[in-house]
């Protein structure tokens, strides 16, 4: 049987020994810290399945804890300890991303239930992750080469991003930025303006990058110059201004044989899966 780690955060001795004598009659391995900076300590030193901590401790009280803590390792449930006066600090800790609580006094009865209810949904948000760790998501637009529909697409695209995960504000700002260099290059330049034509946008999301294509149905153009700038062989700054924005803000920029289509990569920092709560 797999061995599960418990860690018990309390300033008050009494309560670590009895959740750790009510862990080891359960069969589950008691870890304890008496405020929330030990309790980092332990989960960056060594494997946590669950978390039961108060909420009122010195040094480092359980919200500040719990923020902390999914920061880390969003994958372990938190269960807050808390008297029956204390409803409006259980409110904010499940609203901070703690699961369930436990009273006090409480039971071997409520520990264990509320202990397998947490070690569920830690199977449940592994499971996910793993799973969505071989998914990949993708979405086609066919734009047409109209200047007024381009800020529409790029809000568009960046709401996508959000929809996919991504959150972080300098990342979407950035993203945002390049979709409407390039949209504008292929109106522009690739298409030259030629309301006849379309632009062919294809956004491609997994876990590791976010990368889009845009596609114009212009003849292409040669390609190879601007990219030695961009790897540093030229010592002057690239004609190409937009692209040079796009090169300087994503991971990777590079382009088809015929030049017609341009693809930006942005990889992305991994993000803490929530646990459902």
């Amino acid at each position: 049987m797999k061995e599960i780690f418990v860690l018990v955060v309390d300033d008050d001795k009494d309560v670590l020994n009895t959740l750790s004598v009510i862990l080891q009659e359960l069969r589950l391995t008691p870890l304890t810290a008496s405020d929330g900076v030990e309790a980092l300590k332990v989960i960056n030193s060594q494997k946590v399945d669950l978390i039961i901590t108060d909420l009122l401790m010195p040094n480092m009280d359980g919200f500040e804890f719990i923020k902390n803590a999914r920061q880390m390792n969003a994958n372990i449930p938190i269960a807050v300890i808390s008297g029956f006066a204390e409803g409006k600090n259980v409110v904010d800790a499940l609203s901070r991303g703690a699961y369930n609580f436990i009273t006090k006094p409480f039971t071997i009865r409520e520990i264990e239930n509320v202990i397998k209810r947490g070690l569920r949904l830690r199977e449940f948000s592994l499971g996910t992750h793993r799973l969505t760790q071989g998914i990949k998501n993708s979405t086609e637009i066919e734009l047409p080469n109209f200047t007024h529909l381009l800020p529409s697409a790029v809000l568009y695209i960046v709401r996508e991003c959000q929809w996919r995960g991504i959150e972080d504000e300098n990342v979407l700002t950035n993203i945002s930025i390049c979709i409407d260099e390039l949209l504008n290059n292929a109106l522009d330049h690739g298409n030259d303006m030629d309301e006849l034509k379309k632009i062919k946008i294809k956004l491609v999301f997994d876990q590791k990058e976010f990368r889009l294509s845009i596609e114009d149905e212009g003849e292409g153009f040669d390609y190879k110059e601007i990219l030695s700038a961009f790897a540093g062989r030229d010592p002057g700054l690239p004609t190409k201004r937009g692209l040079f924005i796009v090169n300087y803000l994503m991971d990777e920029v590079s382009f088809n044989e015929k030049g017609n289509i341009v693809t930006m990569v942005k990889r992305l920092k991994s993000e803490e899966k929530r646990v459902l709560h």
